[in-house]
């Protein structure tokens, strides 16, 4: 079993500090494309960036495909009302999103535009992923577990327990994998089939994003004020931090999302700042950095990067909670 302890990851983070050096340069955005005109509470691409599910400030919850930047459905809780959604989730073959208000989760068929079914769950949802061909739901709750839910069942499989409330979560692309980071900043990392904890690392601060390359080789999380980390899953060892006050990133800027590449040589990230980086996990050296657009640049409005997907190694998709989507290309 992977534990990583706070001191342990200090020591062997010191052996892949990383140079950055050669990424000042930020590129703008070859392609933007407008979601909501007061931004998103949440939102979610599939893993080809095709398409998009929001949770719109005050147009509630909807589904876009990408470039043809076409609004394809709307997905409210209830009929004729724009639902306040705390947290959205999108199939990575993009077959089926997920939709959740407080307590109440909702799953959707992509290609209808249905609800397929509905829960009430134990406890607020404080994070939400859909497994990459939509068979399963994995919420994190303010109650400090994690609900693993099977959509063909139609009900939950699995409870996983944490130290705390649970502010991120992830599912790995194969479903054997659920990943949950805490308040606290404890990752826990489970196998699905049988519940028992497959490795355990800590950041100190609240954990923010987190990602699982499609091979299970690698996980990344990323910790409020600055933490990112990518473990070995194979290992147990820290196979590269990427502090991301030590990349020239303002004080106190957090690692929001990233996602790897499908040939699990890359990893993406955004930050609360909307910078986006490159990352090549052999080398282990930013290879390119992008800057998100505001909205108004004369206003002093945050771009806070929500998701990432690759469109091919060389071009990328992001969307973010000023309501804009991006395509950014090297």
């Amino acid at each position: 079993m992977i534990h990583t302890g706070k001191t342990v990851a200090a020591a062997v983070v010191t052996l892949f500090m990383l140079a950055v050096s050669g990424c000042s340069d930020l590129t703008p955005p070859e392609q933007t494309w407008s979601l909501a005109t007061k931004g998103h509470y949440d939102a979610a691409l599939s893993d080809n960036g095709s398409l998009a599910v929001a949770a719109s400030i005050h147009h509630g919850g909807s589904l876009w495909q990408l470039p043809q930047h076409e609004r394809v459905f709307n997905w409210n809780h209830k009929a004729d009302t724009f639902s306040l959604l705390d947290h959205v989730a999108i199939a990575g073959n993009g077959r089926y999103g997920a939709t959740s208000e407080q307590k109440k989760l909702t799953l959707w068929d992509a290609t209808s535009g249905k609800a397929i079914n509905f829960w009430a769950l134990p406890a607020d949802v404080r994070s939400l992923d859909i497994s990459a061909d939509g068979q399963f739901l994995l919420a994190g709750l303010d109650n400090s577990t994690a609900v693993l839910i099977s959509t063909s069942q139609g009900k939950g499989v699995r409870t996983f327990t944490t130290d705390d409330t649970i502010s991120a979560v992830r599912l790995s692309d194969d479903n054997s994998l659920a990943m949950a980071g805490t308040r606290t900043g404890v990752v826990y990392l489970w196998n699905t089939e049988n519940g028992e904890i497959r490795g355990q690392w800590s950041h100190d601060n609240q954990v923010r994003s987190m990602a699982i390359s499609p091979d299970n080789r690698f996980a990344f999380s990323g910790a409020q004020a600055g933490s990112g980390l990518v473990v070995d899953l194979i290992s147990g060892k820290i196979a590269m931090n990427i502090d991301i006050n030590r990349g020239g990133e303002i004080a106190a800027a957090t690692y929001t999302a990233a996602t790897f590449s499908q040939n699990q040589s890359l990893l993406a990230t955004g930050t609360s700042t909307g910078k986006l980086k490159l990352w090549d996990l052999s080398s282990q050296q930013a290879i390119a950095g992008w800057e998100a657009s505001k909205r108004n640049a004369w206003k002093p409005s945050g771009v806070v990067i929500q998701d990432i997907a690759f469109v091919s190694n060389s071009s990328i998709r992001a969307i973010a909670s000023n309501g804009l989507a991006y395509q950014f290309a090297r």
